[in-house]
């Protein structure tokens, strides 16, 4: 870990660790916590640590982690979701955002002039706006995108967020 992070910090329940696994396919090697969870209790976002146990840097600061709501935001994408959304948005309304999203690395400083899912200028990913969003972050790439899927997926929004609860 970073020498300014604590590791402890970033310690989650077996449980969470264990699901969020399951659901990623894949051991998780960056510490994480619980960021934003479904009426169930179970993460939907996860916070990743600013840095890997080696020390690495991470640029991803949430991250969906729900395969259901996963494949929700991928099928918004390849129906040009990203595209879409950097026309719905206005330039300034995604540069708060972007400044907002590294606001919260400050001491990384590889997300220099980057932002929300590493983009340098415009829309990159819908899924790290809706994690971003989902988490308390200020995006409205994510209020859209959110409101896209309610409107094509409504029963899954409605069944993983009715209820859900914020960790941070």
């Amino acid at each position: 870990m970073g020498a300014s992070t604590s590791e402890s910090a970033w310690v989650s329940d077996a449980d969470d660790h264990l699901w969020v696994e399951e659901q990623l396919g894949r051991i998780a090697e960056i510490p994480f916590r619980a960021a934003f969870r479904s009426a169930t209790g179970r993460p939907i976002v996860i916070e990743l640590a600013p840095f890997d146990r080696k020390g690495t840097p991470q640029s991803n600061w949430f991250w969906l982690v729900d395969r259901s709501l996963v494949a929700a935001v991928s099928r918004l994408e390849s129906h040009g979701g990203v595209r879409q959304a950097g026309a719905s948005v206005s330039r300034e309304a995604l540069d708060l955002a972007n400044t907002s999203y590294r606001s919260g690395r400050p001491a990384l400083a590889h997300m220099q002039g980057r932002g929300v899912g590493g983009a340098r200028a415009g829309v990159k990913c819908l899924h790290a706006h809706v994690a971003f969003y989902l988490a308390g972050g200020f995006t409205p790439v994510g209020v859209w995108a959110t409101w896209r899927l309610y409107q094509s997926d409504r029963e899954l929004l409605e069944g993983l967020l009715l209820g859900a609860t914020s960790s941070r």
